[in-house]
Formats: structure tokens, C-alpha cells, sequence
């Protein structure tokens, strides 16, 4: 066991704190009414701030175990029950127990924030394990949990920083995260069986505050809490709290070995609910086809009757040996449209994991074509080209069959993230998504979407690993024209499932790929143009009604039964070779040339004379012209 001469670890008991978690796990799961008088071991107590606790609340005698003095000489001088003890060996150590204990009965057992200090912590573990068997006691356990995004994030940007106590005491030796931790108890020969973590939200390494990672306005930090918070539940966890049981132990190293794991290229994932059988034979017949055969097919069969169920086992029965032993039908009897695929994607075991429905067509490169794009794009969502057919079934000498209805019409050859982002132009059948994405970086299939939730998926997908396309048309999406997914599912359903997924892509930061900004300038070029075009056109019609609106008000004036009176008064200009006023003479001038005309003319001798003719038409109501 390593001391830290750097701190003492006197914490103070809390309810929200490791102390008050164990407290609480033990409550929950022991029966403190029907063994009054049993011991509880508190093993590496320090100064013991459980100890009242455990007397008052669980009801058992305290006793602790430590190799610190200070702490040990807090315990007895409040007059608990203390040993002082090394931890350095299996032998030593459940020796030393069996001796503290006696013929005392013990309760209950625990070791907080002990563990990743023992350079022999599985043999320690073991020793509990082996007291606990003949006690039948339960274990409370808490370590650190080194998978807090504050180390996490760091760490990624390439800072780490061990210090005198907390996640990254300097006298660590050994880091835990969930399943390091379970699989260390389960060879020790204790089992989990509850929980009760302690989660903060700024731990210890939340230093220093002026690292863009940490800051929460930073887009950065946006991006990595998004995604670490989807990969589990332990980004906030503190430190670990459970409690375990004495089980059989488990063999073979606590730690992971390294090794390739043997995988198929392509796992293709078919969802069906066994109603087009013909297709069903159809899509098979083309898998039978392919060049590449490093495939394996997990057929899902969603909410089948017993009848469509043995259909499928069958079309499986008549396919070739190879086919056949490549492929499996899972059958799934809840949830929605989306479940399947999240059933078939946990099964798959490809290094790429494909969408293939039971009534498209793959062609024969089809799997080859998403091989060759892995050679240089591994890790890349893989995007081919499938053409649009509308189809129906028809009835032939009494079989079902497939007619098409006019020609194919190809999907876009390139996937363009920004035209995705208003609907999907990548049917599933083009599609092979990294096995990684979902099985590491836990991304599922929404279910609560009804429909759309292959777009989903892609975008938030192809946001995070990039897409690498191929012009090659590999398949035929078939389009039916009675029976499709559009017909089955109201226009407000569609709608409403394409409105979240936008919200969902507009509410978090995203990785656009490399060329997508040129995109953006391009299109805002292109906008800009046509803000222009529309700008100038609506000038252009604003002005023609002007100059309609000037012209009308000028022939008013010239055509008025007051300036046809008051003709004689303009004689003197005639006479000097001025013409009389027409409209005609006044077509085709600008607005500012005929606003000016206007004003001329109403303030002419001739005009301004005739004002009180026109004050008395107005003042009869006759017409004032």
C-alpha cells in the first residue's frame, strides 16, 4: 500500500459525497433490523468520517483498518475500534482480518478510495472476496474514475496533470474506469449487484479555467461533451460507488490483450416484415451474385406471424451453402420501424455495417465497390450511387413479380453534406457506415423517430467520421407505387420527424467536411446575385408605377377643361414656336424628368389662373377638371 505524504485524506463526511453515497448503497441493501451486533470492516479508513454513520444509520459495530497513524488515533480518541495494518499480501491480509474479526459476525465490508493505491490490489480484493464468502457479507467499493471528461478533455488536447489527491493523486497506481473495475472485482470473486456513483460536474482537474476545452462558451468543449456524453453515462462520474457481492471468480488476465479480431468486411443488416417474398428471393439471388462474398447478412424480421416467419426460413433454406451459412434471421417483436436497426447493427460483426432492405437491388459489385472505397478511406462513412426506380408487383401464371415504370433516375454521384441538411439524397441500399460509430462511440438509430431515421442517422454519422463517395451506380432503390413508406405515414408525421432532426443538427456543434466552406461561399455568391437580380428588378417595377402614376397625373393636368380655357394664355409661347403639350411628348422620360414636368405645369400662369374654376367645380362636386 502507498501512503502520500502530500495529504492526509481528511475529507469530511457529506451526503453527496462518497461518504454519504456508501451510506446510502448500504441502507438500500442491507437489513439493518436483523443483525444487531455484526461488525463493519471500513478496510484503508484514514479518519474514519463513515464511522458515526455506519453506528447511527446501519446499525453495525465500526471497525477500522489503516496504516495511518493520524487518522487511526481521530477513530480511537471518538472511540471507535481501530488496527493498524500494511496491505501487502492475500495470505497477510485475510489473515489479519480473520483475526480482527474473530467469532464476531461480519456484516458488511468496505474499501473507499483504497484500491488504486494497492500495487496488489487484486490479491487484496481477494482477500475481501474470501472473508466476505464466509461472512456472506456484502463489499461497498469506491475508486476514481479516470474517464471524466475534465481528464478526458485534456488529455485529447494533450495535457495531463497529476496532483496531491483527486482524480489524479501522484501515488495512483492504478486507473479504473467501469468495466476495468467490474472485471478486477469479478476475478477477485465479487459481483456488482448495486451502484450509487458520485457525479460532479467540475472535478478536481477542472484547472486551468482559462483552457478553451474547459470553458463552456467554447465550441470545442460544445463538440466534445456531445459526443463523449453519447459514448456512456461515466463522463460525470467522479468517483464509483458500488456494491458487490461474493461470486465464483473469473480466469484470465484483468487486463485487455491486444489482438485482430477476424471480422468480415461488410455485416448487411435487412429489415423485413416477410409481406414481398419475391423481393426477399430477389435481393438473395443478388447477394449470391457478388464479386466480393466477405459478407454476413442479419436478416431482421420485424413483428412476423408465424407464416411470413417460416417463408423467410425457407428463402434462408434454399440459398446456396456459402450464402447461407453467412446469414441470420433475428426476429424482433416490439418497438418501431427504427428498433430493427439497432437490433442489427448491435449483431453485426463487419468491419462496415450496411442497410439493405428486402426489396432493393444490390448488383453484383455492389459489396466490392464499398471495399475498394474502405482501401483509402477507412473509418469514413462509404456512399455509392443507387438510381430511383418506381416499381409494382404483378401477378404472373399466378406469382408475384416486379414490373418497373418508366426509366431509372440516378442519385446524386457526390454526397454534398449542406444539400443533406434539407433531406436525404443517399438512400439506405448506398450506403456502408463504420462498425466503430455505433459500437464504440455508441451512436444509435433515433426510435423515437417514425420515419426519417436513416437521414438521421447518416448526418449525425457523416458530421462525425466525414463520407467518402464513389460515382458507381452499385443497386436500385424500388420506389412502390401502392404500399410505400410516404403512403404509410401522414404528410404531418414527415414533417414533424424532419423538423426535429434539423433542430437536432442546428442545436450542437458539427464537423463539416474538408471543401464544404468553398460550398458555402459558393452558395452565398450565388445568393447574393439573386438578392441583387431581385433588387433590381423590384426597383425596376417600383419605378415603372411611379412613372405610370406621374404620367397619368401629367395627362390630368393637360387634358383638364381648365387648361384647355386657359389655352389663350399660352398663344404668346405657340406663336414663338413652342407646341401644345402631349402626352406622347412625355413617354420614355425617367421619373425625375416627369416629377419635374409635373411641378412645371402646375405652376404655370396658365394653371395657377384657373385655380378658382377648379374651387368652385369642387365646391359643386363637379368633376375638378
Amino acid at each position: 500500500m502507498i501512503t502520500n505524504p502530500f495529504n492526509e485524506y481528511k475529507n469530511e463526511y457529506a451526503f453527496d459525497n462518497v461518504y454519504g453515497h456508501l451510506i446510502e448503497i448500504l441502507k438500500r441493501n442491507l437489513d439493518t433490523s436483523t443483525q444487531s451486533g455484526a461488525v463493519h470492516l471500513d478496510i484503508g479508513c484514514g479518519y474514519g468520517a463513515i464511522a458515526e454513520h455506519i453506528t447511527g444509520e446501519v446499525g453495525r459495530i465500526y471497525v477500522g483498518i489503516d496504516a495511518n497513524n493520524s487518522g487511526l488515533k481521530s477513530l480511537k480518541d471518538r472511540g471507535f475500534e481501530t488496527h493498524e495494518h500494511f496491505l501487502e499480501s492475500q495470505e497477510g491480509a485475510l489473515s489479519f482480518f480473520e483475526r480482527v474479526i474473530g467469532d464476531r459476525k461480519l456484516g458488511s465490508i468496505s474499501m473507499l478510495d483504497t484500491l488504486e493505491h494497492l500495487p496488489n490490489g487484486l490479491s487484496i480484493l481477494k482477500a475481501i472476496a474470501t472473508l466476505a464468502s464466509k461472512h456472506r457479507a456484502m463489499v461497498a467499493i469506491s475508486v476514481p474514475n479516470i474517464q471524466h471528461r475534465d481528464i478526458g478533455f485534456k488529455l485529447a488536447l494533450g495535457s495531463i496533470a497529476y496532483t496531491d489527491a483527486g482524480l489524479l493523486d501522484h501515488t495512483h497506481v492504478m486507473m479504473y474506469d467501469y468495466d476495468h473495475l467490474d472485471r478486477v472485482l469479478r476475478h477477485a470473486g465479487l459481483r456488482i449487484c448495486d451502484q450509487n456513483h458520485v457525479r460532479v460536474n467540475h472535478s478536481d482537474q477542472f484547472f486551468p479555467r482559462d483552457h478553451p476545452v474547459l470553458q463552456n462558451a467554447t465550441t470545442i468543449r460544445a463538440f466534445l461533451k456531445y459526443i463523449r456524453a453519447g459514448v456512456n453515462d461515466q463522463d460525470q462520474i467522479n468517483q464509483f460507488v458500488v456494491a458487490a457481492l461474493p461470486c465464483e471468480p473469473i480466469t484470465g488476465p484483468t487486463f485487455e490483450t491486444v489482438h485482430d479480431v477476424d471480422r468480415p468486411f461488410l455485416s448487411i443488416v435487412t429489415r423485413t416484415q416477410g409481406k414481398r417474398i419475391h423481393t426477399l428471393v430477389e435481393y438473395f439471388t443478388c447477394l449470391a451474385g457478388q464479386v466480393c462474398r466477405d459478407f454476413e447478412v442479419f436478416v431482421v424480421g420485424h413483428r412476423l406471424s408465424l407464416e411470413r416467419q417460416i417463408a423467410i426460413e425457407q428463402v434462408i433454406e434454399d440459398l446456396p451453402l456459402w450464402l447461407k451459412d453467412k446469414t441470420k434471421l433475428i426476429r424482433v417483436d416490439h418497438g418501431n420501424r427504427t428498433h430493427p436497426l439497432n437490433v442489427g447493427f448491435a449483431q453485426a460483426n463487419g468491419r462496415y455495417i450496411a442497410i439493405h432492405d428486402d426489396d432493393d437491388i444490390p448488383m453484383g459489385h455492389w459489396v466490392d465497390s464499398f471495399r475498394k472505397l474502405a482501401i483509402d478511406n477507412d473509418g469514413a462513412l462509404l456512399r455509392c450511387v443507387s438510381s430511383l426506380q418506381n416499381v409494382e408487383t404483378v401477378s404472373i401464371r399466378g406469382r408475384d413479380g416486379v414490373r418497373s415504370l418508366g426509366k431509372a433516375a440516378p442519385y446524386p454521384s457526390e454526397f454534398d453534406f449542406i444539400q443533406h441538411l434539407s433531406g436525404n439524397y443517399s438512400p439506405n441500399n448506398t450506403l456502408a457506415f463504420p462498425r466503430g460509430v455505433f459500437h464504440h462511440l455508441n451512436m444509435r438509430f433515433d426510435e423515437s423517430l417514425t420515419t426519417t431515421e436513416d437521414w438521421d442517422y447518416i448526418m449525425r454519422v457523416a458530421s462525425v467520421v466525414g463520407v467518402a463517395s464513389s460515382p458507381e451506380i452499385t443497386g436500385t432503390y424500388q420506389w412502390w407505387e401502392a404500399g410505400n413508406s410516404r403512403a404509410m405515414h401522414t404528410d404531418n408525421e414527415w414533417t414533424l420527424n424532419m423538423a426535429w432532426i434539423q433542430e437536432k443538427l442546428d442545436s450542437r456543434p458539427i464537423l463539416i467536411p474538408a471543401g464544404t466552406v468553398r460550398k458555402i461561399l459558393s452558395l452565398w455568391e450565388r445568393a447574393e446575385h439573386v438578392n441583387f437580380l431581385r433588387s433590381e428588378i423590384d426597383r425596376n417595377r417600383n419605378e415603372a408605377v411611379d412613372q405610370q402614376n406621374l404620367l397619368r397625373e401629367i395627362d390630368d393636368i393637360i387634358n383638364s377643361t381648365s387648361w384647355k380655357l386657359s389655352a389663350p394664355m399660352r398663344w404668346p409661347k405657340r406663336m414663338l414656336g413652342a407646341r401644345s403639350s402631349r402626352l406622347t411628348d412625355y413617354l420614355g422620360l425617367s421619373v425625375q424628368q416627369l416629377q419635374e414636368t409635373r411641378r412645371r405645369l402646375l405652376s404655370s400662369r396658365s394653371w395657377r389662373a384657373t385655380r378658382p374654376m377648379r374651387a368652385v367645380a369642387r365646391l359643386f362636386k363637379v368633376p375638378p377638371n
